[in-house]
């Protein structure tokens, strides 16, 4: 595999590069540009995220690059020697912001450090040297400046992963999930040995921390196309180490799959919708992904929180919208009237959109269902709520000379009812269907 000279000439021509090029070879210490840095440049994948490892005193050096080009230093890790440099961007005329991650080897060399990492793909180095030298010698045949002793390259030519060893994964088991988290977002297939040892190792996972299954979890269901690695996922019973309360030999796939080929089903509102599931709900999960995890639950979503550690946000959306979805839509054989769909979108809140779509996925909702329900919402629920209430507990208390307490609360919830309904939709009218409420109740 060549390497993609243009993007090394774009990564070299960044001014925070050429300081650290420069800086280092002040500092007589050799650099290396290490592992999914490797990767991205080789698949010409753009990257503001880079990492390097040096021989010794990876902190120490890297506070004192932080401090030459005054930027922020992070210090992430003592054992392996390890620290960030985030790049301020007024530093540079560069706009695009860099974060540079500058670790100690972890063995006596290169090649073994390499050795220990998750997968042969990343388990690359390139010389991290000006440039111009790459380029002159990027055109030869025989040059090859990858410092490569798994065979990534062949790898990554071939759409394979493999892991460097048994031992990477003993060392730390979360490996399981992320060789599948790299193959649903580079589209590559996982190598029957590293099969085998998912399989004779799968039992590990239980030990890593939720919230580093979360992540690499999240991620992979965060996919456009997760399912085919869903199912693999699956087959080896590495799904269920994840999620014990699924069923797998009864996932629900086609809904899954039917929600990733059509998420937006309803292309008037395509961009309201396309914002609303990229939102994140904490620790970077977004309501997409969330989504396919509610198909996978299949309705079993007690304690997913807990187990997979997800946000107070992230947690009732999942709740919601399989609650939501089993009040309104699951045993609905007919179209909702206007006052089901008023009371449907009052009730689900914020998160209309997310029962929907999911309602959409389990049973192929008609787009002129969809788009009257998303039509009531922007032409006559969202117009109300900017426009807030009528009156207030206060008025009540001013003009009909109530006291605090549940009749006041009542009140305002009829009319607000009424508000919702199209019954009223003035300040006058408010008042009046109070005084009528009033009398009633006399």
């Amino acid at each position: 595999m060549k390497i993609n000279t243009l993007t090394l000439q774009e990564l070299f021509r960044n001014d925070a590069m050429q300081a650290l090029d420069t800086f280092a070879k002040a500092q007589d210490i050799r650099l290396y540009l290490v592992g999914g840095s490797v990767r991205d440049l080789l698949l010409k994948r753009r990257t503001t995220d880079f990492d390097f490892a040096l021989a010794a005193n990876a902190i120490r050096f890297a506070k004192a690059f932080a401090a030459h080009i005054r930027a922020t230093c992070i210090v992430l890790e003592e054992n392996p020697s390890t620290a960030r440099v985030i790049v301020n961007q007024d530093n540079f005329p560069d706009p695009s912001r860099l974060s540079m991650d500058f670790v100690q080897f972890r063995a006596e060399s290169l090649a073994g450090d390499l050795r220990l990492r998750d997968l042969t793909i990343n388990a690359m180095a390139i010389v991290f040297e000006n440039v111009d030298t790459l380029a002159d010698h990027a055109h030869k045949s025989n040059f090859c400046r990858v410092i490569d002793p798994c065979g990534g390259m062949e790898d990554l030519e071939t759409g394979l992963l493999r892991f460097p060893s048994d031992g990477v994964i003993l060392a730390d088991p979360i490996r399981l999930l992320r060789i599948y988290r790299f193959a649903a977002q580079l589209g590559f297939e996982i190598s029957q040995n590293a099969i085998a040892l998912i399989q004779k190792h799968q039992e590990l996972l239980p030990s890593v921390a939720a919230e580093r299954c979360r992540d690499e979890f999240m991620k992979i269901l965060d996919v456009k196309k997760a399912h085919p690695y869903l199912q693999q996922m699956n087959a080896v019973g590495l799904l269920a180490q994840m999620l014990p309360t699924v069923n797998r030999e009864r996932i629900p796939w086609q809904p899954l799959k039917s929600f990733e080929e059509t998420p937006i089903p309803l292309r008037a509102y395509d961009e309201e919708i396309n914002n609303y599931l990229q939102e994140e709900l904490g620790g970077g999960v977004s309501r997409y992904s969330l989504v396919k995890l509610s198909l996978l639950l299949d309705g079993n979503f007690a304690d997913i929180g807990e187990r997979l550690q997800l946000s107070r946000k992230a947690t009732q959306f999942v709740e919601d919208i399989i609650s939501k979805y089993e009040q309104f839509f699951k045993n609905l054989n007919r179209q909702l009237t206007r006052e089901e769909i008023i009371c449907f979108l009052r009730t689900a809140a914020a998160d209309w959109w997310g029962v929907l779509l999911y309602a959409a996925a389990l049973h192929a909702i008609d787009s002129a269902v969809i788009k009257k329900i998303a039509d009531t919402y922007y032409k006559h629920i969202l117009p109300i709520h900017k426009q807030g209430r009528l009156i207030t507990g206060d008025d009540l208390i001013q003009i009909f000379h109530l006291k605090e307490g549940k009749q006041i609360g009542d009140l305002l919830e009829q009319i607000e009812e009424r508000q919702f309904n199209g019954e009223i939709r003035t300040r006058e009218e408010a008042l009046a269907a109070v005084q009528a409420l009033i009398r009633q109740s006399q």
